[in-house]
């Protein structure tokens, strides 16, 4: 019996450093939870661009206050456009925006037709920060942007069917869109009617949420203009077309494009330079600025009230959208400018063909289709163009999320973390099952010894029969205390 108690006496130090073992398990698994984290850089660029032209890109690191609060911070950055094997293609560095973040264009290259990499890099903390997307380069490809506003069926354009009032006469064409592509509440945005070549007078008569001058306009094959502002969530006017004695023969509702808290855009281009304007709630304020051409995204700039003319873009139909902030596409606004190409066929056709591009996807465009027949109504090169991209310009281009820094990073440190976790289980429960095998071996080896002395004090009368104490069941419990203590580390709330 010596010799089993001499052996089990060594695992004693099993029993008295256990719960120390198990404290420094948990302490270190709790500190590999909580490394210092990676700043959290953030890359905006296109997937996809043609060779020779720019791409759009900007950068912001999302971090945190004192007070918990986040906030956007706009590190120096650098981006690099590499091939799959690592050579450098072209390399710019982004300038700060007047917004947020900062903001550049990137050269493509010309001749390239393969998938790139572009590498945006910062130093952050004393710490080098880089992040990653790729970019596919080919000559017939097309962006596939995502297009839209989160708008209710009360704020969506929509274009009644011409009524006619009077059965003696007959309109073929009473058109009306917004020439801003949006009415935002409280701020003005101009309709554009065309009558068509019928030398009538047309009237805007509001129905629900609008205030307009609702005297007639005389229009001979003229886009004619009228000043609203939209006062609520909804804007419905009725477009009336009327005869020389000021009475309605024809008529049609259209419900106005209303966006929330929106940006009102103007641009206009002279001598190649383009100039815009806009009118927020609140005053005017810097902008961030992306030009887009079709729907593939070419250029990134801020502008302040001060200045608001862009550089130099060349000629084509720009399509152009400020935001308030990095976040918010669905209330950005929408205007197009026309820089005249020497060779081209004229500004207005440039506009009409760029229209008609979107015709698989949004319908003919009877001005446009007026345009190009040769046949458009009187009025200015900035009205047409107005008109034109009035009813395309009411969606946006949704620049769509940044890729992280940490995408990766924390995919990575959290399958590590899993690893960790089971890995202090594991151990955790082994050390609960050693020690709980030396209690129960003790405490078979103490009924043992129990029962010898008995037998040997004892007067030869047979021993009662023994039974269950406390001490038996120490083991089962110590084990259920290690197994609680391993289900504690697999807690992903706190390791």
């Amino acid at each position: 019996m010596s010799t089993n108690d001499g052996r089990f006496s060594d695992f004693g130090w099993v029993i008295r450093l256990s719960p120390l073992i198990v404290a420094i398990i948990l302490a270190a698994l709790w500190m590999a939870g909580a490394p210092t984290p990676v700043p959290d850089l953030r890359l905006s660029a296109p997937l996809v661009a043609r060779p020779g032209t720019t791409i759009g890109v900007r950068a912001w690191q999302v971090d945190q206050d004192a007070d918990g609060h986040t906030v956007i911070a706009a590190p120096a950055v650098v981006v690099e456009l590499r091939t799959s094997t690592g050579l450098l293609l072209a390399k710019t560095e982004l300038a700060k925006s007047l917004v947020q973040g900062v903001e550049g264009d990137m050269p493509v290259p010309i001749g390239r037709n393969e998938l790139l990499t572009l590498i945006a890099r910062a130093e952050i903390d004393g710490s080098g920060v880089s992040v990653e997307r790729s970019l596919y380069v080919q000559d017939s490809i097309e962006s596939r942007w995502r297009k839209g506003r989160a708008v209710n069926a009360f704020q969506g354009y929509e274009i009644g069917p011409i009524r006619a009032l009077d059965p003696t006469r007959r309109i073929t064409t009473l058109d009306a869109r917004v020439e801003e592509g949006a009415c935002v509440p409280e701020l003005a945005c101009w309709l554009s009617v065309w009558a068509g070549s019928e030398a009538v007078s047309v009237r805007i008569r509001p129905l629900a949420g609008v205030r307009v001058a609702a005297s007639p306009t005389r229009s001979s094959n003229r886009l004619t203009r009228f000043p609203l502002v939209v006062a609520g969530n909804e804007g419905r006017v009725n477009v009336e077309a009327l005869d020389a004695d000021g009475e309605a023969f024809a008529a049609r509702e259209v419900r106005l494009p209303v966006v929330l808290g929106g940006i009102v855009a103007r641009a206009s281009a002279t001598s190649g330079r383009i100039e815009v304007e806009w009118d927020q709630l609140g005053g005017r304020q810097p902008v961030l600025v992306d030009v887009f051409e079709g729907r593939r995204w070419m250029h990134a700039l801020s502008l302040s009230p001060e200045d608001g003319h862009l550089p130099a873009l060349g000629p084509g139909v720009w399509r152009i959208q400020l935001r308030a902030d990095l976040f918010s596409d669905n209330t950005a606004g929408v205007s197009y400018a026309v820089v005249v190409d020497p060779d081209g066929p004229g500004p207005a056709r440039q506009a009409a063909d760029a229209v008609l591009d979107e015709a698989d996807r949004e319908g003919l465009d009877p001005l446009a289709v007026a345009i190009i027949e040769g046949t458009p109504p009187e009025a200015t090169i900035d009205e047409l163009r107005r008109a034109l991209f009035a009813v395309p310009s009411f969606d946006v281009v949704a620049i769509g999320p940044a890729t992280s820094a940490r995408l990766g990073t924390d995919e990575t440190r959290e399958g590590a973390q899993e690893l960790r976790r089971w890995q202090a289980a594991a151990a955790i429960l082994l050390i609960g099952l050693m020690v709980s095998m030396v209690l129960f071996r003790v405490g078979l080896l103490a009924e043992a010894r129990a029962r010898q002395l008995l037998d040997d004090l004892g007067d030869g009368a047979t021993p009662p029969a023994s039974r269950p104490s406390a001490e038996r069941g120490l083991w089962a419990f110590v084990l259920l205390v290690f197994v609680l203590l391993a289900v504690l580390a697999l807690s992903k709330r706190w390791f």
